[in-house]
């Protein structure tokens, strides 16, 4: 399974411009990409955006170190 960070990667986008494409505080993609909990709704923020920069669908639970509260 994928974490976070290989997906940013894999996507070509810095931690800034995944943030600002989810619209989210860069803060808090950094702490998801960490493996530290989030709220559920960035959560899904961040991954939305990570799937449509991707042209891939993806869900929470295919991501590995993802937590959310």
């Amino acid at each position: 399974m994928p974490t976070l960070e290989d997906l940013r990667l894999e996507a070509r986008l810095s931690v800034a411009a995944l943030s600002r494409k989810a619209g989210i505080d860069m803060k808090t993609v950094k702490r998801a990409i960490d493996g530290q909990p989030v709220q559920k709704l960035k959560a899904v923020s961040i991954v939305d955006a990570l799937a449509e920069e991707l042209r891939r669908p993806l869900k929470l639970e295919e991501i590995e170190n993802l937590h959310y509260i």
